[in-house]
């Protein structure tokens, strides 16, 4: 299992968000997602909800995705990390799961001396790699404020036993 994670994470990291070329797939994909998401519970009063449709592949096995809340900052050169909880919540009833992140937006830092003006990045704290499955959506509560970014990984050819 170290292995086959240590391959993964040596792979590639690519986000794939790909925009369907025909207008009325479109609409069908939109209905769909719509019918999808009716199982999961509206945001409650400052928080966001933030959905990841992902594409179908050949091989989804070969694939993982890193959740990765975070928000943008004016930050200094130091490397800074959120502070915050990514929590994996069941979906009563469905068999699905869905994901809380709760922060109080403080940071953590290095504390090297900078010459350098602080400067807008995003800052992320607490990651999340789930299995890629393209027939469910990721569903991310999130403070209002807050972004929920992605990275696709995939695993390499080598396999070490």
């Amino acid at each position: 299992m170290k292995h086959l994670l240590k391959i993964m994470l040596a792979a590639s990291v690519l986000l794939s968000l790909t925009i369907p070329v025909n207008a009325q797939k479109v609409k069908k994909l939109n209905e769909e997602q719509t019918k999808t998401l009716s199982a999961f519970p509206e945001a409650t009063s400052g928080m966001v909800r933030h959905v990841i449709f992902l594409n179908k592949k050949s091989n989804e096995d070969l694939f993982k995705v890193e959740i990765m809340p975070g928000k943008v900052m004016n930050v200094d050169c130091n490397r800074h990390s959120l502070m915050g909880k990514l929590e994996e919540k069941d979906l009563q009833g469905w068999g699905y799961t869905y994901f809380e992140f709760t922060s109080n937006g403080q940071t953590r830092s290095t504390m090297m001396a900078c010459n350098k003006p602080n400067e807008d990045r995003f800052i992320y704290g607490q990651t999340q790699l789930v299995r890629y499955n393209s027939k469910l959506p990721i569903v991310v509560y999130a403070p209002a404020g807050y972004e929920i970014k992605y990275r696709i990984w995939k695993a390499g050819k080598e396999m070490n036993f």
